[in-house]
């Protein structure tokens, strides 16, 4: 049986990325054959097609990191043909082993999730990693005590998939928020989602001084570099800032006043959990769940897998918003 699927190789230094034909033999060992049905973009998944960032640690290997399809074939009694599955993330799938791009894939038994009640195929990884690290953020902010009453939220990247999320999930628990971006063009679409403001990026900071007004009670940075800075500097006392991105620099300058004269909070978000340390967040944004998403068909774009590669080109180029979900067949 042959197959399509996307493969990332190292020629001369650069990456570069094809759409080959391969076989079953042709991908990593594992105990469960998915057929794939749907697979998410992620900006780290747009990096690692494109050959834009060393995302992918192993060459040749099949990028990707969330997928959902139908067990083929599993040597693991919790699996059985038929069952409609899930892989999402983790520090080896789609970086170190082969991953989501393939119109069939082969994982260890430990990576791989029953889809739980309330969830089909496409939604799965339509919310995928993105509306889960959303809900991450969202809990943090909540467990370390910030409320709705002491203020706005910020979210930045605000245009990105998982802070559109961020937003219509903080809208919904009833928060105020203003979302920054860089893209004045997308303001009715953010305030669609639940933003109260839509401010650019350099409105973020009123100056440079390390201390600016005292304006958010909370944030969630989905970018880094210099808006994560500025969001420390214009923190409201006590106020959290809860990070999991990295678009704006994998680097940002600070100084202490922040965090000791304001006893401002900063929380990092990693998404990379173990599979049964996911469920109480998943359970939230099921149907019904009091963090699912209520504009999913708005932040969510579907395309065939012939246009992946296109759209990865786009997304490096800023040219996107929201989320995509690649179909198989």
């Amino acid at each position: 049986m042959k197959f399509n699927a996307v493969r990332l190789y190292q020629e001369d230094g650069r990456r570069v990325s094809r759409v080959v034909s391969q076989t079953l033999d042709d991908l990593d060992p594992g105990e469960v054959v998915i057929r794939a049905q749907f697979a998410a973009v992620n900006y780290k998944d747009a990096r690692a097609v494109t050959g834009a960032g060393n995302v992918v640690k192993r060459f040749p290997c099949v990028p990707g990191v969330e997928v959902s399809g139908v067990v083929v074939s599993s040597t693991q009694a919790d699996f059985r043909e038929g069952d409609a599955v899930t892989v999402q993330g983790g520090r080896e799938f789609g970086i170190r082993h082969d991953g989501a791009y393939a119109e069939y894939v082969r994982v260890p038994a430990a990576w791989v999730g029953h889809l739980g009640a309330g969830f089909d195929a496409f939604d799965a990884v339509a919310l995928g990693l993105a509306a889960y690290t959303s809900a991450l953020a969202v809990e943090e902010l909540v467990a370390r005590g910030v409320t709705p009453e002491m203020g706005p939220i910020a979210v930045t990247g605000a245009t990105g998939g998982c802070s559109s999320f961020a937003i219509d999930m903080l809208a919904g628990l009833g928060y105020t928020v203003v979302a920054s971006t860089g893209k004045a063009s997308e303001a009715a679409y953010l305030k669609s989602l639940g933003a109260s403001e839509v401010i650019g990026r350099d409105a973020i900071a009123g100056g440079d001084a390390p201390l600016q007004p005292q304006r958010w009670a909370g944030a969630i940075d989905a970018v880094g570099g210099k808006p994560l800075d500025d969001l420390l500097r214009t923190m409201k006392q006590r106020g959290v800032v809860c990070a999991f991105g990295n678009a704006a620099g994998e680097t940002f300058t600070s100084s202490i006043y922040p965090f000791i004269l304001r006893s401002v909070s900063l929380a990092g978000i990693n998404a990379n959990h173990p599979v049964p340390a996911r469920r109480n967040a998943w359970k939230r944004l099921s149907r019904g769940g009091d963090l699912r998403p209520r504009h999913l068909d708005a932040i969510c774009v579907e395309m065939p897998f012939a246009e992946l590669k296109d759209y990865c080109d786009r997304v490096i180029a800023a040219g996107i918003r929201g989320r995509a979900v690649v179909r198989f067949g």
